[in-house]
């Protein structure tokens, strides 16, 4: 997990005159908490990241055939679309992953693809990818479905559902998705989806390997919505054409501001690429963040069902967790937006009895409930609900829990699992593009990019939402699929609001069923648990294989 937000209290928002929810930066991230994390490999001193994208990553006599330099290579090896000083480092290994129904083999392609920009298609940046192909393959079989996965942030590399959902191999974290102890071991996944689709994880401009060749210069244009969404369909457009994978099945897959992102990549690749993709896998999502606004009515709405969830897990409401989500859906659709939406700050005792119901959901005190005018914040039910144990919650997974490191503070400092993932997952990474792909560079790491999320451009006036883009994709690619993956425990981007945005697509009587909302035991990274990440696969699995059963 992603395969990705920081908590209200601390999130850095887009100017106010947005109404932007307060999530608004979404995804694996507190800004300003996490410095970039470096490979062990990496140099003690920092360079800048101009050089660090035009350093190479291995010497010549390291490098496998295709891994050489553009003036190295054979000319019927080069590319024609090599650019002068151009270095891809590009390591191929093969590999073998056992699965019930017998080993798959597969090479692993770990590279660097140009990244180009403006009008004359000047070499903007370097985007390191990672492809997984599996071999071999009968011509009768057909072309092999190809997915193209992305995490959020914005600022947040691949690595999450590389190695935490999607890829061939997973970080094992404990039974009950608890971290693991440093330095973390990978172990196959027998939930990857390599099983059913070849994998190309991709990492944003600023984030993992990847890099702008003249940051101050070119990231204005890549670090925003439009321009991401443009840079990243263009990655796409790339690798189908050096692939000669045209006549695949294409598929994106993003986790929280990942699914946000490839709802406007399906847009742009019809619009500037000439490409309909057929489906769009989106996990833990933020699809519009109006929905998610803790300052309107319905952002609170959405997240009773989560924190019921969450209250219940950690024993302080009767039932399931599921049973309590369900009791606070009925009561979030009704009697709770007419209470908000009829409150009286100037009679408050008119509303007790919305108060004394929210309390009984939540778990917390009605006291704080009545305070907070029936709008309880993340940042207080997180901090407040286990406050008698001198423990917080995760706003990323609300049974995830974790000493209170300053009971005294206003806010809570740092989120516990969000911040534990990163050295799990930036050593994890490190050490297996190193060891098991070859990838040989000084360039830092960055799992979570602090300078990306806090330089994105955001619309400056409207409140960010792809509802647009999905719609278009729908309405123009009358066969594409839409599957939305939920945590049920997940606080910070909730499943009720994928939901509500889902239920007001215009889309004929008879394919509603062209957009499917699931929910899962977990949080965020659902896939931290192996029954998360089994279902997540089983749901994408039957995602891709309906739309092939229907070519």
């Amino acid at each position: 997990m992603d395969p990705s937000m920081p908590p209200p209290s601390q999130s850095v928002r887009p100017p106010r005159r947005l109404r932007s929810p307060s999530a608004g930066l979404v995804l694996a991230f507190l800004p300003a908490l996490l410095a970039p994390v470096a490979p062990a490999s990496a140099p003690a001193q920092d360079r800048s990241e101009a050089a660090d994208a035009a350093k190479p990553g291995a010497r010549a006599d390291e490098r496998k055939p295709d891994e050489r330099k553009p003036d190295e290579r054979k000319p019927e090896d080069r590319k024609t679309d090599d650019l002068q000083g151009f270095d891809p480092q590009r390591s191929v290994t093969r590999h073998s992953l056992p699965l019930p129904g017998g080993a798959l083999a597969y090479g692993a392609t770990a590279e660097f693809l140009p990244l180009r920009d403006g009008a004359r298609e000047e070499l903007a940046a370097r985007i390191f990818t990672v492809s997984y192909i599996a071999e071999p393959r009968s011509p009768a079989d057909g072309p092999r479905p190809v997915t193209f996965v992305f995490n959020g942030g914005p600022g947040a590399a691949s690595a999450y559902m590389h190695l935490g959902a999607a890829g061939p191999k997973v970080v094992a974290f404990g039974a009950d998705g608890t971290l693991p102890p440093p330095p973390a071991a990978l172990v196959d996944n027998p939930d990857s989806w390599l099983a059913f689709t070849d994998l190309v994880f991709v990492d944003p401009v600023g984030t993992g390997f990847s890099r702008a060749v003249k940051p101050d210069e070119t990231e204005k244009r890549l670090l925003s919505v439009d321009g991401d969404a443009r840079a990243m369909a263009e990655i796409v457009r790339l690798w189908l054409t050096r692939q000669g994978r045209w006549s695949s099945p294409t598929f994106l897959a993003g986790e929280s501001y990942g699914g946000f992102r490839i709802a406007k990549m399906a847009d742009e690749l019809i619009d500037q690429v000439g490409l309909a993709v057929n489906g769009l896998i989106l996990v833990s999502p933020v699809v519009d963040f109006a929905a998610i606004d803790e300052d309107g009515i319905l952002g609170p709405a959405w997240k009773l069902p989560s924190m019921a969830a969450a209250a219940a897990a950690l024993g302080r409401r009767t039932g399931t967790p599921e049973q309590a989500a369900e009791a606070a859906e009925r009561f979030a659709l009704g009697p709770y937006l007419t209470g908000l939406a009829g409150l009286d700050y100037g009679r408050l005792d008119a509303g007790q009895d919305v108060f004394a119901e929210v309390a009984g959901i939540t778990g917390l005190p009605v006291e704080i409930v009545r305070r907070q005018r029936g709008r309880v914040p993340m940042g207080v039910f997180t901090r407040e609900l286990l406050r008698d144990q001198g423990r917080i919650l995760s706003i990323y997974d609300g049974t995830f829990t974790a000493t209170d490191p300053d009971p005294g503070a206003a806010r809570i400092p740092f989120d516990p699992f969000l911040k534990g993932t990163v050295p799990t997952y930036s050593t994890a990474f490190a050490a297996y593009v190193h060891d098991a792909l070859g990838v040989r560079t000084d360039v830092p790491y960055r799992l979570l990019s602090d300078r990306v999320n806090r330089s994105w451009e955001w619309p400056r006036m409207s409140v960010p939402s792809a509802v647009d883009a999905l719609q278009t994709a729908l309405t123009l690619q009358p066969a594409l699929r839409v599957l939305i993956v939920h945590g049920r425990t997940d606080l910070i981007t909730p499943y009720m609001a994928s939901r509500w945005v889902a239920s007001r697509l215009e889309l004929p009587p008879g394919g509603r069923d062209r957009v499917a909302v699931t929910v899962h035991p977990g949080g965020h990274m659902m896939y931290t648990r192996p029954e998360g990440r089994a279902a997540l696969a089983a749901d994408a699995r039957a995602l891709i294989e309906q739309v092939l059963r229907r070519r």
